[in-house]
């Protein structure tokens, strides 16, 4: 009889998981449909714009200057004006590109945006890129995805985790059918934006990347976004050691990257232009760059100029420079506030570098490197690899984006690569995360750390402390510590702290010595303390700058007592009650 009531429990349980799981994988089918038909509405809004700032505005523009036609210097500034107040006044979370607002919105408001952010960010977005603006399209339809699934989670009233699922699988619906990468989209939002690879949450954003690329292919039909050439192939295993060459220079340039850009963003944000018209002034920066080079693409994501490094049709000195004044428009349009992503202005950089380094690698070593613009093909991925720190996502997303998998080894040995450089410079900061963290936004992986500062050290802490005098001898604190297992005592004297004996104090004595040796005379006067009403996260914090797993924690009131201790385990107990909800 019990085993049959326990089966039937077993039963009621799996079936409840099945729903559950079945639930989320419906929702991850739902958002694709939705981040998919938002990518589309997005594209054609981009070829509107550029239709009525490049063939209509353009014509009344016209401006000679020493026999230059100078007109398309002023396009991205007219543009800069129309998305200024939008962004300023309306929706301040859609200046900029894009990707950090969705992770706030993930780690720290349980995937809830406003609702107008979808709509704003389409417009100022558009006009953006539309107007010639160094922008990609990625942030933008991320952005946009991810409000949308917000927006679906208001309306079917769900949860905080069904709600974050819903933003991640409208974003990566959204990319995955932006650039027909339905696998590099789903990784997008597992890596950069969630920063971890659950299953359960692998499945929905999977099912929401391939309906999102479905409904976009259904529209536009099957064409990718890049066109490499059939001989861009790797045959050459000795080659690999350039590719490795390639990834140690692409992990240092995409720091130059990331500090570059937000050294111009300080500058707008710290100058006196007036709020509304520092987008005009980032568009006219802009336009004085990118106005000779319009059709290698300086202006707008880059797209045709990406082709032609695959193509072979750009030289090397012309690639350098291509690839600096790429940079320099960038952090001119998105640092300014104008609204666009970064990440195909970054796979046209490391396109352009990429190239110069395989001529110069083709000049040095004619017998061996066969195909120069391999390496652009790689470098698209080895920079954003490094600069996003998102290695796994741009060996999977470039070889699907050109639909050319023959690089697949030489992408593994260059993302990787710049991926560890970058990482050991910037530690936890990429080129998303570095602007929350410049706004005093605390990320931790996988739960936000600022759930840890809203919790205070007395609601976890262990408050049955064994303490031991400092006349004992450590020969009785050795059986103590046999008794408990526990590695750590305060030593009180008349109520007050004057120390901590740990068993490292005692192993260091000689076994024959513990009778005769008092905790006065072995123990640690000084020590990591805390007080019981701060915060968890500073508990971690001084774990972790300490490397210690025990803390005394004492009151305010009265310094000198102790109310208790807080250890690692005690942490673990926190992670797992935030967990319950």
């Amino acid at each position: 009889m019990k085993w049959r009531f326990s089966r039937r429990l077993f039963s009621i349980r799996l079936k409840s998981e099945i729903r559950k799981f079945l639930f989320i994988d419906m929702l991850g089918v739902i958002s694709g449909i939705v981040g998919g038909l938002s990518a589309i509405v997005f594209i054609e809004m981009i070829k509107f714009n550029n239709y009525i700032f490049f063939e209509l505005l353009l014509d009344l523009i016209d401006i000679e200057l020493l026999g230059l036609d100078i007109g398309p210097i002023f396009v991205p500034a007219i543009g800069g004006l129309i998305v200024g107040p939008l962004v300023y006044k309306y929706a301040p979370e859609t200046k900029g590109h894009g990707v950090p607002e969705v992770i706030e919105s993930i780690k720290l408001h349980k995937g809830y945006m406003r609702k107008r952010v979808a709509v704003f960010k389409m417009l100022a977005s558009s006009v953006t890129i539309g107007s010639g603006g160094s922008a990609g399209k990625e942030g933008a339809i991320a952005q946009i995805g991810a409000a949308f699934g917000s927006l679906l989670g208001d309306i079917l009233k769900l949860g905080g985790r069904e709600r974050k699922l819903l933003v991640v699988s409208g974003l990566s619906a959204g990319i995955a059918g932006t650039f027909n990468a339905p696998l590099g989209g789903a990784l997008f939002g597992l890596e950069v934006i969630m920063g971890e690879l659950a299953l359960v949450n692998a499945i929905a954003i999977i099912l929401a990347a391939a309906v999102g690329t479905a409904v976009v292919e259904l529209y536009y039909g099957i064409s990718p976004p890049f066109q490499a050439p059939p001989t861009l192939t790797f045959s050459n295993p000795i080659e690999l050691i350039f590719y490795l060459i390639l990834g140690l220079f692409f992990g240092f340039l995409s720091v130059l990257w990331v500090k570059l850009f937000y050294w111009i963003e300080d500058f707008y944000d710290k100058s006196r232009i007036f709020p509304y018209f520092r987008l005009a002034v980032g568009g006219l920066v802009t336009g004085v760059t990118g106005f000779m080079f319009i059709e290698y693409g300086i202006l707008g994501p880059g797209y045709e100029g990406i082709n032609l490094v695959l193509l072979g049709k750009i030289g090397l000195v012309t690639l350098v420079i291509l690839g600096t004044l790429k940079m320099i428009a960038t952090a001119n349009t998105v640092g300014s506030g104008g609204s666009g992503g970064i990440f195909s202005p970054s796979l046209f950089i490391g396109a352009m570098y990429g190239g110069a380094l395989g001529l110069i690698f083709h000049s040095l070593f004619p017998g061996i490197i066969n195909e120069p613009f391999t390496y652009a093909l790689v470098g698209m991925g080895a920079l954003f690899a490094a600069a996003a720190h998102a290695p796994l996502t741009m060996i999977i997303m470039i070889p699907e984006m050109t639909q050319d998998y023959s690089l697949l080894l030489p992408m593994m040995i260059a993302c990787s690569t710049s991926y560890i450089i970058s990482k050991t410079i910037l530690e936890n900061k990429n080129i998303y995360t570095l602007k929350l963290i410049r706004r005093g936004v605390r990320l931790f992986v996988p739960r936000d750390l600022s759930v840890f500062e809203m919790l205070k050290v007395n609601e976890f802490m262990t408050k049955e402390v064994i303490i031991v005098e400092p006349e004992q001898r450590l020969s009785e604190v050795h059986e103590l510590i046999r008794q408990t297992h526990h590695d750590c005592y305060p030593v009180v004297e008349n109520g007050r702290i004057i120390g901590v004996i740990s068993s490292d104090e005692i192993l260091n004595a000689p076994l024959h010595m513990l009778p005769k040796i008092t905790v006065r005379d072995a123990m640690r006067k000084k020590f990591n303390y805390i007080y019981e009403d701060e915060s968890l996260l500073k508990a971690i914090e001084l774990m972790r700058t300490s490397d210690t797993g025990k803390i005394i924690v004492i009151t305010r009131s009265n310094p000198a007592k102790v109310v208790g201790i807080i250890t690692k385990t005690d942490i673990i107990k926190a992670y797992h009650y935030i967990s319950s909800f």
